[in-house]
């Protein structure tokens, strides 16, 4: 029963599949769909590889591209052609639509004509040495050799005729990239450039003028050339001060410094002083940290001899070039710089020490990098006739930075891979400076900076040990006051009067010569001069400091720690500054300062305020 059924079932299912092919197939579309399979897939590959996707990609991109420029000239053309026009008839059909609004008005609708840009004139309008040079463009050169052709042809051309619109910014521009207007505005800028009568320096023209100057055009080659690029240079300089870009100042800096190695000048001055101090300071740094290692045998395959090593002066100087803070600013370093540089190289050295033991990387190359050398492209981007190889060649641009030429190539040689100033090391300086604060109770502590402990530590033990080194060699100090010499020869005086008897009083005066009786002999006398010492400096009182009324009110109400009176006519904070301007000779600081609840005394300067303004 069941084999019977199913087998019927699918003799049934078998035809029906096969009537509904044979429609299929007896169809006309259906016929043509298999003979277009049948003659397409063919021909072709079964597997199609991604070398195949990628060029089919690259070739509708084109086309696309293709398409896009054709219609966007088109609507340029349509645009320049018909623009009045086109507009004009926006103008009626808003007109016709909203009741011509522009009727009532008492004023002419501006015509769109005069904001078009002029028509660019042609080549055969251009003067003679103009089209000469553009003839040139024609002739297939190298951009270097071209750019030297037209600039030798063009060496003594003046025009007359300003280009008056806007500049666009192109990067290292030729005349090549100038539009005809803007080529005879070049000319006529350059005319007013070489008379010292040009106001502006756009970027296009002041990179054209530099290629010139660079290939010898307009200037004798070598420090000639260089003055005028570096006048280039600080027009530029006013322009980006004023807020005029685009800005070319980094090229020019760039090309003068490439110039002067090239041809051999004086490179130094055409690297800016932050960078030289940055360089010296490097170094300095260098050579503290190699001494330091090779005294204490750290450094390997070295011997342990003997190497100049920096003074503790000069390592500051190097510390604070190379770090963000200024550390000769602060107030205790400038009244004790020779114990801040002492403090400061000994815990550079410990540094030195430390990271050498137990860090991969030593302690300057953490702080700027490690020692870098690259191949150099003297005047890169810079159109040149011929290269600048010349022969075999070292040159020291600035302290940390050397340019070779060896075997036909340049390298360029740093002794650090940033430029950045360190933020560690201005964080190291301001914690001697906070600890020496202490150690020496000078002023008032800055604030704690959180540092690691091993460096804390190495801080705290080099300031103690100096302070304490100090204070041994104050005690064994020798002083002689010559300002007491006068008090002492008045108590003398006095106890030479008193010791005299009766007998010896009578007649005597004090420095009259006694009389020798007459036929001696004069005996010789020795005559000691005692050296004359200056009259001791009286203190200044209160009194002679010439406070006002208002400014005496103010400082007794300080002392008393009273409420500060009104000052008529007069604000507080000028008050506070003329006392502090006053008493600056007296403290060395400042004594009142500002807080909270208004002027308030330096407590350190309480007790000295009060011993001089006592009557």
């Amino acid at each position: 029963m069941e084999e019977g059924g199913t087998g019927r079932f699918a003799g049934h299912a078998r035809s029906r599949a096969q009537e509904v092919l044979e429609q299929i197939l007896s169809s006309k579309d259906a016929r043509a769909l298999v003979g277009m399979s049948k003659n397409t897939y063919s021909e072709q590959p079964i597997l199609r590889t991604g070398a195949d996707f990628a060029r089919e990609r690259a070739q509708r991109r084109q086309e696309g591209r293709e398409a896009a420029r054709d219609a966007r000239e088109k609507r340029v053309a349509r645009r320049h052609e018909h623009g009045p026009a086109l507009a004009s008839s926006a103008v009626e059909r808003s007109s016709a639509a909203f009741g011509s609004p522009w009727s009532s008005l008492s004023f002419a609708f501006p015509s769109f004509e005069s904001s078009q840009p002029a028509a660019e004139p042609a080549n055969s309008e251009l003067p003679p040495t103009l089209q000469e040079l553009r003839r040139l463009e024609g002739e297939g050169l190298r951009l270097g050799e071209l750019f030297c052709r037209q600039a030798r042809l063009a060496a003594d051309f003046d025009d007359s005729l300003p280009f008056e619109g806007f500049h666009p910014y192109r990067y290292l521009p030729t005349y090549k990239d100038l539009g005809n207007r803007e080529l005879r505005g070049y000319f006529t800028w350059r005319s007013e450039w070489r008379r010292g009568a040009a106001l502006d320096a756009p970027a296009s023209y002041v990179t054209i003028l530099a290629f010139e100057l660079i290939n010898g055009v307009g200037a004798t080659p070598g420090a000639e050339v260089l003055a005028a690029l570096r006048q280039l240079e600080q027009r530029c300089v006013e322009q980006d001060a004023r807020g005029l870009g685009p800005s070319v100042t980094m090229d020019l800096r760039r090309w003068e410094r490439d110039y002067a190695i090239c041809m051999g000048l004086d490179a130094t001055q055409t690297v800016p002083e932050g960078d030289r101090s940055f360089g010296a300071g490097v170094e300095t740094l260098r050579a503290m940290e190699r001494a330091e290692l090779v005294s204490r045998g750290l450094l390997k395959d070295q011997p342990a001899e003997k190497v100049a090593a920096p003074s503790d002066d000069e390592v500051l100087v190097a510390m604070s070039s190379v770090s963000t803070l200024d550390v000769f600013r602060s107030p205790f370093v400038r009244a004790h710089r020779e114990s801040f540089a002492a403090v400061s190289a000994a815990v550079a050295r410990r540094m030195s020490v430390h990271c050498n033991r137990r860090r991969k990387t030593g302690w300057i190359d953490g702080l700027v990098g490690y020692r870098t050398s690259w191949p150099f492209s003297p005047l890169a981007g810079v159109p040149l006739e011929h290269g600048w190889e010349g022969p075999e060649r070292t040159i020291r641009v600035c302290p940390g930075q050397v340019v070779s030429f060896r075997f036909g190539r340049w390298t360029e040689r740093l002794a650090y891979s940033t430029t950045e100033r360190s933020r560690d090391l201005a964080r190291l300086l301001r914690a001697i400076d906070r600890q020496m604060r202490i150690d020496w109770e000078f002023g008032h502590p800055l604030k704690e900076q959180k540092l690691p402990r091993y460096l804390e530590k190495m801080i705290v033990e080099e300031s103690q040990a100096r302070h304490k080194l100090e204070e041994e060699a104050e005690r064994r100090r020798f002083k002689v006051d010559l300002s007491k010499l006068g008090g002492i020869r008045s108590a003398a005086a006095v106890t030479r009067e008193a010791l005299l008897v009766d007998e010896e009083r009578e007649g005597y005066v004090p420095g009259e010569a006694v009389a020798e009786p007459a036929g001696a002999a004069p005996a010789p006398v020795a005559t000691v001069v005692a050296p004359t010492a200056p009259e001791p400096a009286a203190q200044p009182s209160g009194a002679a400091l010439a406070f006002t009324q208002q400014e005496r009110a103010l400082l007794d109400a300080l002392l008393a720690h009273d409420v500060v009176p009104d000052s008529a006519g007069a604000s507080v904070d000028m008050l506070v500054d003329s006392i502090n301007e006053k008493l600056f000779d007296l403290v060395g600081d400042t004594a009142l300062e500002f807080g909270d609840d208004g002027p308030t005394l330096v407590e350190d300067y309480e007790q000295d305020l009060r011993g001089y303004l006592q009557p």
